[in-house]
């Protein structure tokens, strides 16, 4: 019997189903994802408003050990309004009734349609069709409730409605952003509570799928390295930064500080210099860079460096009162007043302004004092490419 398909629709073959799904194609409503899922003894689909949903679950099936792609797919993706299948196959035949898309196995002859109890074909598709042009142009987001988009018509006023069961990936980033920006611990500071340290590891659980999908993005993986940071997990933060430098096209100088930072945690010194050089090289006259790697320097036991560097920064910025305060403390150990400090945290623990982040090692001063929203605005104009690189 044919098959109603709408929107989106992903068409399994039922005998795909009978191999790959304990229970076979009788059990195909515990995996499906939504009430526009249904079938008929040779056919099953699940049809979405969102084509991003209908992807996810059309992996989620390849996962299962259907065939997704190649001579003889056994999971499609079905565009209704385009009539269009993804990938080719011979099996399955689309046929349109009364302005509604229906689908069986190609030989079945029957008309009878397999739809939910409330269709009636007289009406048409239920789903309006709407290009990106025209939802840009004609439509105006109103909110998200319980999985649904909610927009107004610009021109009629009349509210429309889309069910989306999958957050968008800048979504996603955006949620996980604030969770990290929101629970940054800075080097040698104190491990997070609790409820912090699940906020943050919900957000790596994020990150890592972003990164199953865009595992070239340079600033998926500098969060993620951020956040590993942030519960503690140095080796994994380090190997977050060093694939967000692998895969950046140039050298981003926020990655190069935030990596030092880390290692200088981990007591890493030398390899911290070797980074904070890095960094200063792209950026030869950054007071903030220069700061960072005279602390570097001076933790690594490499004073007269530390001190030609902080040397450089003060007269490129002499008002710049942390490395004013660097400078003090690096000339103190130059003339023996004071030992070599061993640590981050022994260095900021005789701070005497007592400024946990002071060394700046997770960005700059002006952007620490700022707002949250800021901060998250920053990182996710990063994702959406809104900014220089």
């Amino acid at each position: 019997m044919p098959v109603l398909l709408e929107g989106t629709a992903v068409v399994i073959r039922n005998d795909a189903l009978d191999r790959c799904l304990d229970g076979g194609a009788a059990d195909f409503h515990t995996i499906a994802p939504n009430s526009m899922s249904f079938g008929d003894g040779e056919l099953s689909q699940a049809s979405f408003m969102s084509p991003r949903d209908a992807e996810i679950f059309f992996e989620k099936l390849v996962l299962m050990g259907l065939r997704g792609e190649g001579d003889s797919p056994e999971v499609v993706l079905v565009d209704a309004h385009h009539q269009s299948v993804t990938p080719e196959c011979e099996w399955l035949q689309l046929m349109e009734y009364k302005g509604n898309l229906i689908a069986s196995l190609v030989g079945n002859d029957s008309n009878v349609v397999v739809a939910p109890e409330s269709w009636d074909p007289e009406q048409g598709p239920t789903l309006q069709h709407m290009s990106a042009d025209e939802v840009r142009d004609r439509l105006e987001f109103v909110r998200r409730e319980d999985k649904v988009d909610v927009y107004r018509d610009r021109e009629t006023g009349e509210l429309l409605y889309s069910a989306r069961i999958n957050d968008t990936p800048e979504e996603m980033y955006q949620v996980a952003a604030k969770a990290v920006l929101e629970n940054m611990r800075m080097p040698g500071g104190p491990p997070l509570k609790r409820p912090a340290q699940k906020q943050v590891r919900e957000a790596i659980g994020a990150l890592q799928q972003l990164l199953s999908r865009h595992e070239e993005s340079w600033r998926i993986w500098f969060l993620l390295g951020k956040a590993w940071h942030s519960v503690q997990r140095l080796s994994r933060s380090v190997q977050a930064y060093e694939h967000a430098d692998e895969v950046s096209d140039e050298p981003q100088t926020v990655i190069l500080k935030e990596w030092a930072g880390v290692l200088l945690e981990m007591g890493k010194t030398g390899d911290a210099v070797e980074i904070g050089e890095r960094a200063v090289a792209v950026r030869p006259n950054d007071v903030e860079l220069l700061g960072n790697l005279a602390v570097a320097y001076l933790l690594d036991e490499r004073v007269q460096s530390a001190v030609k560097t902080i040397r450089h920064a003060i007269a490129i910025q002499p008002d710049d009162q942390t490395n004013k305060f660097l400078a003090k403390r690096i000339d103190a150990v130059s003339t023996g007043e004071s030992r070599i400090p061993r640590s981050i945290a022994e260095l900021e623990g005789r701070s005497r302004l007592g400024d946990p982040a002071r060394f700046r090692n997770q960005g700059n001063v002006d952007e620490r004092r700022g707002s949250k929203s800021s901060w998250l605005k920053r990182w996710v104009d990063f994702w959406l490419g809104r900014q220089n690189k």
